[in-house]
């Protein structure tokens, strides 16, 4: 059974407007940050754009349990909104995306008028409350709006259905009176601010309560939702009440953002106000609701993602765990989000008795298989269909770091064929050997062994030797440059020689069969030097940046596996090559697997025809078409079904694929 995301966002604009497509990926963004820090990563998509202006089909994405539909309207969508394209239009198509989210509660759909002309588009939703986002400085306005999904989300998180122009939470404000009339009257500011904003008064400040046992249970009474804002003043830590308030938010494990506002000294500093996010006082009140309000969804985020991976005896936490977390809390196991603390601070949480752990951590345990020495290939590019799955650029370079991430802290070493430049993935993989997540879970060293080579990145010729760029790779990273192949030298042309000193262009038909020639001999000998292969992506031939091989690389990869029995792992949400053999091997016909159409490739005739003067074998297209639908899902030798390799083929969702991956493996190599 699939796991779904607690919740997703999809992001629908016309796919022609540049703004509201920046605005899109600066959304997704701001809602992913790097697991490598913790941080959001709520799973968003986009409009699929397969190349025309027809409006795709009207789909709410599946992979979720909860999915906000949010509507960037701007003039380019106002202007086409009717006009008949194909079979429909694009008012009808935002239309039918209302009606599916109306027939759920589990769907919401929030219009955001981008343009002062983009709205109302249609008149079938003139009932809805739009978000009119033009209306502020363009400077502020995807803060505006990223404010306001935040707002949804959580909402949507909590089940909430009361009066929507009222806030999700309450903020708790916690703070020393002593220090209310005194530079730089950051509580003062706020209130006014939060006042001006939302006056039925969102928040809830401490100073409202009486000393004694009222503030115990006018905590528990009012404001169990809260999140707490600690206004960190030079007296704040020297007050028991705020000390108290920070301790009873800690207990109830809410969310806690502190505002550095210390103007002189501190004479002590609160040691239980740490491990939260600290914002320093900068005289604006409106940064630190946006920082209270993402953490307050980061926080029920996490929350409602671990307990989708919780077991019978774990305890989840929202946030790292410290010494003060197991007061008056017991349990086995206490399960937290990534990244995992460091070594130093789990030796003294080891004192308490109770067993810490993060998913990646848990994953590290349970998958660990570095006795079977296995080293798995990555065949990972840029697609040029990817818009045409609602997915961009940072969608495929996040799915390749996460299976990269997993790979590693299971033991298994990788390889990669590429060049070495700073945009290339050859490089992201040697960084993420740095990753601390990777260094802390990889362990040290035994004895005074050096750590073995986790990467190895096979270099073709005729790449350029680049002594300075492998200088970067580091240590854990082993260089295979291939050799020159035999039947190229310098009498078929004076560029082929041993080792090349300048990047080969692809100008002329025998440059591009020398490149064919070096990348065929660079995949032969990683095919056979490898025990796994996972391919996403990969271009297909005519837009965008052309290949400079015999066929498509990803293509060439998977059929060198495919003969050699190698288990391959095909995730084609992504688009690209790997969507191309998937559809070819479940009988569905590609035009782009034909001489018709790869032929247009520059110097591609040519390039046929001195593979057979050389001597080079060739295979049509069409004989490739045939070789992958007659292999079917059970040439891949993957150690999963049918059933399970469509899944894969077909999933968004960076854990299923990762539990298939190792479902696969553990099954197949032994």
């Amino acid at each position: 059974m699939t796991t779904k995301f607690p919740l997703a966002v999809q992001i629908e604009y016309f796919v022609r407007s540049k703004e509201a497509s920046d605005t899109a990926e600066w959304l997704q963004a701001k809602f992913n940050d790097d697991p490598a820090v913790p941080g959001i990563r709520i799973p968003i998509y986009f409009t699929p754009d397969d190349g025309s202006l027809n409006p795709p089909e009207s789909l709410i994405a599946n992979e979720a349990e909860r999915v906000m539909v949010v509507l960037l309207a701007d003039d380019c969508l106002a202007a086409k909104a009717h006009v008949p394209i194909g079979d429909t239009t694009w008012a009808e198509y935002v239309v039918q995306l209302r009606r599916l989210c109306d027939a759920s509660p589990e769907y919401k759909f929030i219009p955001i008028q981008l343009t002062e002309n983009g709205w109302p588009i249609d008149k079938r939703l003139d009932d809805l409350n739009v978000l009119r986002a033009w209306a502020v400085d363009s400077s502020e306005r995807c803060l505006l709006i990223a404010r306001r999904i935040a707002d949804l989300l959580i909402r949507q998180l909590l089940h909430s259905t009361p009066n929507e122009e009222a806030p999700p939470v309450t903020i708790f404000l916690s703070h020393t009176k002593l220090d209310m009339e005194h530079e730089p009257y950051v509580v003062k500011k706020l209130i006014e601010h939060l006042t001006v904003d939302h006056p039925e008064k969102v928040w809830f400040d401490s100073g409202d309560i009486s000393a004694g046992s009222r503030f115990k249970e006018a905590i528990d009474r009012g404001v169990s939702n809260s999140a707490l804002l600690a206004i960190q003043t030079d007296s704040y830590s020297s007050r028991s009440w705020c000390r108290r308030e920070v301790l009873l938010k800690k207990h109830y494990r809410r969310p806690v953002v502190v505002v550095d506002a210390v103007q002189e000294r501190e004479i002590r500093s609160f040691p239980y106000a740490g491990n939260t996010p600290v914002i320093r006082w900068n005289g604006h009140p409106q940064d630190v609701i946006d920082l209270l309000l993402l953490e307050t969804l980061r926080h029920i985020y996490a929350e409602e993602s671990l307990k989708k991976q919780k077991r019978e005896d774990d305890d989840i936490l929202p946030n790292s765990p410290e010494l003060v977390t197991f007061v008056n809390h017991e349990s086995k196991l206490m399960l937290y989000p990534d990244p995992p603390l460091g070594a130093e601070e789990l030796a003294i949480l080891k004192g308490v008795g109770v067993q810490v752990q993060t998913p990646l951590e848990r994953h590290a345990i349970e998958n660990n298989l570095r006795d079977r020495s296995l080293v798995v290939a990555l065949s990972v590019s840029e697609a040029e269909d990817l818009a045409k799955y609602g997915l961009r650029k940072p969608h495929l370079d996040s799915v390749f770091l996460e299976i990269s991430r997993y790979l590693l802290l299971a033991g298994i070493r990788l390889a990669y064929g590429g060049h070495l430049r700073a945009d290339g993935y050859t490089i992201r993989l040697a960084n993420l050997l740095r990753d601390p997540i990777v260094e802390q879970l990889r362990g040290e060293s035994p004895g005074d062994k050096a750590l073995p080579a986790e990467l190895i990145a096979y270099i073709p010729w005729p790449t350029p030797v680049n002594v300075e760029n492998e200088a970067k790779l580091g240590p854990l990273v082993e260089i295979c440059r291939c050799e020159r192949p035999n039947d190229l030298n310098e009498i078929l042309d004076p560029a082929f020689v041993i080792q090349p000193l300048y990047e080969l262009q692809v100008d002329s038909p025998i440059h591009r069969f020398g490149w064919a020639r070096g990348l065929t001999e660079m995949r032969e000998r990683q095919t056979a030097e490898i025990d796994a292969r996972i391919i996403v992506g990969g271009r297909i031939g005519q837009a965008g940046e052309v290949y400079k091989g015999r066929m498509p690389g990803v293509l060439e990869e998977a059929l060198l596996s495919i003969k050699a029995k190698r288990p391959i792992y095909l995730i084609g949400a992504f688009g690209g090559c790997t969507r191309l053999i998937i559809d070819t091997l479940e009988g569905i016909y590609r035009e782009e697997l034909s001489w018709e159409y790869q032929k247009k490739v520059p110097y591609s005739d040519e390039l046929r025809n001195m593979f057979q003067e050389q001597g080079q074998a060739w295979d049509e297209y069409e004989q490739i078409s045939a070789f992958i639908k007659d292999r079917g899902y059970t040439g891949l030798n993957n150690g999963l079904t049918d059933d399970e390799n469509h899944e894969l083929a077909t999933t968004r969702s960076t854990n299923r694929i990762v539990e298939l991956i190792f479902l696969g493996l553990t099954r197949k190599i032994p």
